[in-house]
């Protein structure tokens, strides 16, 4: 009798044993995703913040050229205004 508890006893601390290590486990495999997890966020974040730039940088060129095309219009009406 006293063999059968304590072989159950070293199953139990055995089974607690594992269920700890596995959990260790786990959680530094729930660590890591999060890290990867969060450095491809950042990435992506990252890139689509760059193409939003570019498109920022390109509307902006085209605004300013259609400023500058309205100013020489406007310059133009004003001389045939004054030459008229």
């Amino acid at each position: 009798m006293a063999e059968r508890e304590r072989i159950l006893r070293d199953a139990r601390r055995e089974a607690f044993e594992l269920r700890e290590q596995l959990r260790r486990t786990a959680e530094g495999r729930r660590a890591e995703i999060l890290r990867e997890t969060e450095a491809a966020i950042a990435r992506e974040t990252e890139q689509v913040l760059e193409a939003g730039r570019r498109e920022a940088d390109a509307l902006k060129a085209e605004a300013d050229a259609e400023l500058e095309r309205a100013t020489d219009r406007l310059i133009e009406k004003l001389k045939g205004a004054l030459n008229a």
